[in-house]
């Protein structure tokens, strides 16, 4: 199985906003993170526990992101997807193309549900 048989659209933001704009955004999507571009570059990663960590200060998302963003391709087996999330003991992966263009995310829950939907979730 690839990355790009469970990754789910991303949901960006194109300019640093304040954590409580973050934090409504990620509530109207039902989201748990977002990735922050610019000039369709990735430049940084928040997430919903970036967010509880910062919980009452007025920041803005650049001020506590994650600017050393982890990625696969769409075209990675899962497995790589899964070795990641493990050994960074993360739970969201940007997904980017060949040319390290944007084109999905993968959560940890993306991957529990692929399992149990799949009789042959890891072989290829």
């Amino acid at each position: 199985m690839l990355v790009e048989d469970l990754m789910k659209k991303p949901v960006v933001i194109e300019r640093d906003v304040s954590l409580s704009d973050a934090a409504k955004l990620m509530t109207k999507h039902r989201i748990s993170s977002l990735i922050l571009l610019v000039k369709e570059k990735i430049t940084g990663i928040i997430t919903h526990e970036d967010i509880v960590a910062h919980f009452g200060e007025h920041k803005k998302v650049s001020e506590i992101m994650t600017r050393q963003v982890l990625t696969v391709k769409k075209k990675d087996k899962l497995q790589k997807a899964m070795d990641l999330i493990r050994e960074k003991n993360i739970s969201i992966i940007p997904v980017v193309d060949s040319d390290g263009e944007l084109v999905g995310i993968i959560h940890v829950k993306d991957i529990l549900n692929g399992a149990c939907a799949s009789d042959d979730f890891l072989m290829d």
